[in-house]
């Protein structure tokens, strides 16, 4: 908001306007989502009530202003458990500044960590990565329950405060093996990653999250399009098309007689329209056309084909076949005996075959001294060819029957023509009718010589009104003469077809014609109607237009404001990580640079670049080359990788001034060539100087490491936990007052209780580690170079020749000129002032070991190295320092 209301921003009234009105409804505001538009919604809704109300100028700022004042200083106690690895519930005081956990594997270091992690963010980060229920993961699985664990730090007025959890605020206290991957490698990370990531190593997750949640637009939500306009001017236009249509009136009718006049000609020259319409006709006033439906609906007679001709042929067919017949029965009647015969011939001969050896009717055989005298076999052949004359006449007898047969059919066939048409008169009860009605189906003899005699005139006995052929001749005229109409009929239907499809045809014409006039007259009706009722009937729409121009006034602005507001705040979110990363690269790329101070200068970073988007890279430029960035994921190695991401997170913990760092087994992270650079960042530079630093480490030697190198003004600030696996209780066992191991301190301390061989031992360690830490120095002023003595090939230098040619250095520098200088040649010179051959210097150079009858050390000197050494100890011997 305060950006949005700078001058040079130049955002126009109406975007501060909607910006003011979002910002005095933040909480309702931030409770919506796109999902189904509710942002756009809410905001259309907030924006028609109060937009014109709402002032343009900056608002209170205060009320909305971020408390950037951390609620503690330092943690100060946690009980843990039932909780992960812990059964029981376990106290930890956490008032040092730096408290360091060390144990083997397994031990409870990480449940330790996880308790914090929930303490302070809510949740476990692990249990999501594992997909395993929050509170599953949480309980110990011995106790089958977990407790939320008991966190309590101290305040800025020194005041035991409850610890509230809040993942957004102490996100960045937390580093381990897996954030340090995720931040070294975000460009490797898929884009949705890549942008969650970016958001939260810039502390603006929540804030994308909640720009994100715009609408692209709100237009859906507004009246910006007049609809209703739109229709009233559609009505008004089909208005003015129904005075046009009433107005060229004339002109319509004109055309269309103009056309109906045209459509009359095409039939027939001369024709007019209504004499048209008259050959048409209608239901009432039948035309042409109804009369020519009514020709062709009537079926004329079928063509019989019977003549006089014919039926006399068939008569005297009928009656000479039946006189032949008569000739062949007479001719056969007087060979009668020839008939027997030949009858009694045959059935010999079909005896033959089972009788052939006897008499048929005798049964004398054929053959032997008792015979036949003639034999009847053969006088039946001989016979039967005499016969022959008598078979053919028998076989002609046949044929004529046939014959006769036939033509009795074919007349009979006819006069059953004549029947149908003599009952199709209706004439069946005249003496012709009821004749040819009672004939038999299949009259059988001379059925016909009642009407057609035989040759030589009138039979006797015949009565004077009966049937005869003359009678049925004159039917067989009149079948002629219907057959001769109906040849006529048929040859006169296909004229009439065609003219009744030419009239159809003309018809189907005139009632699109009929229907076009219809439709013109229906429609200048309607118009007339619609002009007169337009206003009545629109009154609603037209106070709707008067609304809706007001609406569209109203939200055009609002729209307008949206828009620009939009682009001003995803502008203000792309530009805001560049913003925050202010000093962030720098910090990250010193940080980078003091744990990898042993590389070579120009191996070392010039210039760090943090991705601002997801469609970036991390990119580096080294001091060899300046001016060529490069993608560090590609040129840095594993060990340098994982160092980037490290100083990516400390870089973010400076930035937002954690007052708390958690190291969980951060060591397993790191190669071992870079874990001095980064001890030395962490724990003895002043990066982190009033930072509470926990730190949980499996590795020993690490530990005690932090412990030897740590300043000597921090080192009282410092508590050690060993962790050790349970001893079949299921709880770790815990020791919270774990001695110092720093060498300084245990020579002090063994030399107070009067030990002076301990405090030897410890000395001649401290004065190694303070040796080596004072050659680094010097090598940090190009004062490194140093004549050394050794014994032989491989051997290491005596500690005392090493003490030697440090105080050599440091007096041969005539033009070195430091405050430690004085201090180091002191104390130098001090040490060495003890002979070599003094049993001390025996021990510090060789170290301390158990002899029989070793004469006591002298104490003096004892207390005088133990001074010295403490002194060589407080001196900040830090490279460049």
């Amino acid at each position: 908001m305060a950006w949005l209301h700078q001058p040079e921003t130049e955002a126009p009234p109406d975007v501060r306007r909607l910006a003011n009105l979002a910002l005095a409804n933040f909480d309702e505001l931030a409770l919506t989502s796109r999902h189904r538009s509710q942002r756009s919604l809410y905001l259309v809704d907030l924006a028609r009530r109060s937009f014109v109300q709402t002032p343009d100028g900056p608002p209170e700022m205060q009320a909305v202003a971020a408390d950037v004042t951390w609620p503690w200083r330092r943690l100060r106690h946690l009980t843990l458990g039932p909780f992960r690895g812990f059964r029981t519930p376990e106290p930890f005081d956490l008032q040092k500044r730096v408290i360091l956990f060390y144990g083997p594997n397994g031990s409870g270091k990480t449940s330790l960590c996880e308790g914090l992690e929930y303490a302070l963010l809510g949740s476990v980060e692990e249990a999501d990565t594992k997909r395993i229920a929050e509170r599953i993961y949480l309980e110990n699985v011995h106790a089958r329950r977990f407790q939320a664990p008991v966190l309590t730090a101290t305040d800025h007025q020194s005041r035991d405060v409850p610890v509230t959890a809040n993942p957004d605020t102490y996100r960045f206290c937390f580093i381990e093996k897996n954030r340090i991957d995720a931040f070294s490698r975000i460009a490797a990370r898929p884009p949705a990653q890549r942008t969650e990531l970016i958001a939260t190593l810039f502390g603006m997750d929540k804030f994308n999250e909640f720009v994100g949640q715009f609408n692209e637009s709100m237009d859906q939500q507004l009246v910006l399009n007049g609809a209703k306009q739109l229709l009233l001017t559609a009505r008004r236009n089909a208005l003015a098309a129904d005075q046009a249509t009433v107005e060229a009136e004339p002109q319509a009718l004109l055309a269309l007689s103009i056309e109906e006049a045209a459509l009359a000609r095409t039939y027939s020259e001369g024709m007019t329209y209504p004499d048209l319409k008259g050959l048409i006709g209608n239901a009432e006033n039948p035309g042409r056309l109804q009369e020519l439906e009514d020709i062709l609906n009537a079926v004329p007679p079928a063509v019989l084909g019977l003549t006089r001709e014919g039926l006399l042929k068939s008569f005297e067919a009928a009656r000479n076949a039946n006189d032949e017949i008569v000739r062949i029965i007479d001719n056969l009647g007087t060979r009668s005996s020839q008939v027997s015969f030949k009858d009694l011939y045959t059935a010999v001969l079909a005896l033959q075959a089972i009788e052939g050896n006897h008499c048929p009717a005798c049964d004398t055989p054929l053959a032997g001294e008792i015979r036949v005298a003639t034999n009847p076999y053969e006088k039946a052949a001989t016979g039967l060819a005499q016969l022959k004359e008598l078979s053919e006449l028998q076989e002609e007898q046949k044929a004529v029957q046939a014959k006769v047969s036939t033509v009795s059919r074919e007349l009979r066939q006819q006069l059953a023509t004549l029947a149908a048409f003599v009952v199709a008169q209706d004439e069946q009860e005249t003496p012709v009718g009821q004749y040819l009605c009672d004939l038999a189906a299949e009259p059988v003899g001379e059925w016909w010589a009642a009407v057609y005699p035989a040759r030589g005139g009138r039979q006797e006995n015949t009565p004077d009104d009966a049937v005869t052929v003359d009678h049925l001749l004159a039917v067989a005229d009149r079948v002629a003469t219907q057959d001769a109409a109906s040849l006529l009929a048929t040859q006169e239907r296909q004229r009439h077809i065609d003219e009744r499809d030419r009239l159809n045809e003309f018809r189907l014409l005139l009632q699109a014609q009929d229907l076009k006039r219809q439709q013109l007259m229906d429609a200048l009706a309607a118009a007339r109607a619609r002009i007169a009722a337009f206003d009545v009937d629109n009154a609603a729409l037209i106070g709707e237009v008067i609304q809706e121009a007001r609406d569209i006034e109203r939200d055009a602005s609002i729209k307008a404001a949206y828009d620009q507001f939009l682009a001003l705040l995803r502008n203000y979110r792309n530009q805001l990580p560049s913003t925050l990363m202010a000093g962030l690269n720098e910090r990250a790329m010193n940080l980078y640079n003091e744990f990898n101070h042993n590389d070579l200068d120009s191996d070392k970073l010039a210039a760090l670049y943090l991705p601002l988007t997801a469609d970036q890279k991390i990119e580096v430029s080294f001091r060899g080359n300046p001016q060529v960035r490069v993608d560090a994921l590609h040129v840095l190695s594993e060990g340098h990788v994982r160092c980037l991401g490290l100083a990516i997170l400390l870089a973010k913990s400076q930035s937002s001034q954690c007052p708390l760092i958690v190291f969980d087994d951060v060591i397993n992270a790191i190669d071992h060539e870079h874990r001095s650079g980064i001890r030395a960042t962490v724990f003895e530079s002043d990066h982190f100087a009033q930072t509470q630093l926990i730190v949980t480490c499996h590795s020993n030697e690490f530990i005690k490491d932090i412990q030897q190198h740590l300043p000597a003004n921090r080192r009282n600030d410092c508590q050690v936990y060993l962790f050790r696996n349970h001893d079949g209780n299921y709880q770790p066992r815990v020791t919270g007052n774990v001695p110092c191991r720093n060498y300084v301190a245990k020579a002090r301390a063994s030399k107070d209780a009067l030990d002076d061989r301990e405090a030897l031992a410890s000395s001649r360690q401290a004065l190694e580690m303070l040796s080596e830490k004072t050659w680094r120095w010097l090598v940090s002023h190009d004062l490194g170079l140093l004549s050394l003595q050794l014994a032989g090939v491989g051997a290491e230098p005596s500690l005392r020749n090493l003490c030697e040619a440090i105080l050599k250095r440091l007096n041969d520098s005539v033009n070195f000129a430091h405050a430690n200088k004085p201090l180091l040649q002191t104390a130098y010179g001090r040490i060495l002032g003890i002979p070599a051959a003094n049993l001390v210097w025996t021990y510090l150079n060789k170290g301390t070991h158990e002899e029989a009858n070793r004469d006591d050390f002298d104490a003096d000197l004892v207390e005088s190295v133990v001074q010295t050494l403490e002194v060589l100890d407080g001196l900040d011997l830090r490279a460049r320092r």
